[in-house]
């Protein structure tokens, strides 16, 4: 190997060493916000010229000629340029911002940034459809999250098998939605869902409470809720559902400890809720009016909790009516009975008459048979005397 071909090969090693050592950096940038990409290089009072690539293809150039400082969504801050910031700014970042970006001050490498793109999740949802199923969704994530269901008591995985759903929800995002069979003991479990981000950044929490009650017309009626462990600041609503129609009643927020309501006839009792027992007290409720679905929702830090109370409530009416038709319905009763009851008298008598009937045609068959045999035995004695005797 001739010496040419030896230092060249040793200049490529020192490059490829260099190219090594270029520090990389890994950054997450958020869905539709702007996102710095570091670079920063020891300036001096030579010409500058900037390159930014993203997966090798060059996205911007600052050249003396030129000095052009950005490149549609992508800048550089010109300001600070001359003092050895070439960080690159990505305005309203999508989808196809991700990827590994390198940074070429002067023909040198002075770093590699690996960018993800995260839309996070701002919500989560849970509560029943009309099938039955429990639904847990949220929207508007990247990439596609984690979707893991629970119950209180714990159930085993395999009894409860959900079916998870990521849709395209447009730019690139999804749409998530899980859908979880109610158990059979549904009203002694809570139903728990969490969501976590793809890159475990975030977990959110949704859980769901079933319960049931009933009461009457006119009396007091206190629908409970407590606050969830380990839940310290929340926004409460508490909300009615008819025929498919929600309504507001009231709101309370622990942080003032202020509430205010929709419904004059429906309060908390603000000592209780300072002590995390958030009940719905119902006042003089009207069956017809006030029977339906009630929820008490809390809203914290990513999470939200429901427990949903199916109440009925019997107005005086349903009483009056319930109360009609119990006596139709014993009144049929005691008529079944009565007329069975006289069958089997009829069955019982007809029995006895057909017995007696032949109990008599039997004594008077054995009368008549008795007759004939007393006839007969005169008759066969003056027989003998009037046999001769033999000689």
């Amino acid at each position: 190997m001739s010496r040419t071909h030896f230092g060249a090969y040793v200049v490529l090693w020192i490059f490829s060493l260099v190219e090594c050592k270029v520090p990389e950096v890994r950054v997450t940038c958020i869905f539709s916000e702007d996102c710095i990409l570091p670079c920063t290089f020891t300036p001096n009072n030579g010409d500058l010229n900037i390159k930014w690539y993203q997966q090798d293809v060059i996205i911007l150039s600052l050249q003396p000629a030129g000095q052009r400082l950005s490149n549609g969504n992508t800048w550089l801050f010109s300001d600070d340029v001359s003092n050895g910031n070439a960080s690159l700014l990505v305005k309203q970042v999508d989808t196809r911002s991700k990827g590994r970006y390198k940074c070429v001050v002067n023909n040198v490498t002075q770093t590699y940034v690996v960018a993800t793109v995260e839309a996070p999740i701002r919500m989560i949802s849970i509560k029943t459809d009309p099938s039955g199923l429990i639904r847990c969704s949220t929207e508007d994530v990247y990439p596609a999250p984690v979707v893991q269901w629970s119950t209180e008591p714990r159930s085993a995985p395999a009894a409860l098998r959900p079916l998870t759903r990521m849709a395209p929800a447009g730019k690139g995002l999804f749409t998530v939605e899980s859908f979880l069979k109610q158990q059979n003991n549904s009203l002694h479990q809570i139903y728990v869902c969490n969501i976590t981000s793809k890159y475990g950044t975030q977990t959110w929490t949704a859980s769901l409470k079933l319960q049931e009650m009933s009461s009457s017309e006119g009396q007091d009626l206190i629908i409970p809720c407590r606050t969830p462990k380990n839940l310290q600041s929340f926004s409460l609503v508490w909300t009615f559902t008819s025929a498919n129609k929600t309504t507001d009643v009231l709101e309370y927020d622990s942080r003032t400890h202020k509430s205010s309501r929709s419904w004059d006839h429906a309060k908390l009792e603000e000592d209780n809720a300072l002590k995390g027992d958030v009940s719905l007290n119902l006042q003089k409720p009207v069956g017809s009016e006030h029977s339906g679905i009630y929820t008490c929702a809390f809203s914290g830090a990513e999470a939200r909790h429901l427990i949903q109370t199916s109440v009925n409530i019997t107005s005086f009416r349903q009483g009056k009516d319930f109360l009609k038709y119990n006596l139709w319905m014993l009144g049929i009763v005691a008529g079944l009975i009565t007329l069975l009851a006289i069958t089997l008298v009829v069955k019982k008598y007809r029995a006895k008459s057909k017995r007696k009937h032949e109990n008599a045609e039997e004594n008077a068959e054995m009368q008549s048979m008795n007759s004939a045999k007393t006839l007969e035995e005169p008759q066969a004695g003056s027989k003998l005397m009037r046999e001769p005797s033999p000689s």
